[in-house]
C-alpha cells in the first residue's frame, strides 16, 4: 500500500476497515524501507561541501551504507540522522550550567577555567 504523498483523509479512507495486523503490517512495511539519499544531497541539506560527506562516508561516520557502483553511493536516513547529531551543540545545556561555555570555532561545548581562576585568586 502505498501511502507516500496522501492527505490525511485519503490514508484515513484507504485504511478504513483495516484490522490490527494489517496496521501492524504496513506499519513495519513502512519503517523497514529507509529513504536513501546521496552524497550531494546530504551535503546541500547539512550546508558542508561534497567532498567532505564524501569523505565521512569512506570513514565509516555514516555507518553502512549501499554503493551500487563506484560513483553511485546511497546512504539511509538513519546513518545521515547520526552523522548529523556528531556536530549538534546542546544550546539548553550551555544555558543551565554557566560554567559551560561554547567554543565558536569548534562548535564544541568546554569547561570554563575562569570559575577555577576565580576560586584560586578569592582563597
Amino acid at each position: 500500500m502505498n501511502l507516500y504523498g496522501k492527505t490525511r483523509e485519503q490514508i484515513e479512507t484507504a485504511l478504513a476497515g483495516k484490522s490490527r495486523a494489517e496496521f501492524v503490517d504496513i506499519i513495519y512495511s513502512h519503517v523497514t524501507v529507509e529513504q536513501l539519499f546521496k552524497p550531494a544531497e546530504i551535503a546541500a541539506r547539512s550546508c558542508i561541501n561534497k567532498r567532505a560527506v564524501l569523505k565521512d562516508i569512506r570513514d565509516g561516520k555514516f555507518g553502512d551504507y549501499y554503493c551500487r557502483a563506484e560513483n553511485s553511493i546511497a546512504v539511509p536516513a538513519s546513518g545521515v540522522n547520526e552523522w548529523r547529531r556528531s556536530f549538534l551543540v546542546p544550546v539548553n545545556a550551555a544555558r543551565s550550567n554557566p560554567n559551560l561555555a561554547t567554543d565558536k570555532r569548534k562548535g564544541v561545548a568546554a569547561i570554563s577555567i575562569a570559575t577555577h581562576k576565580k576560586e584560586a585568586h578569592s582563597g
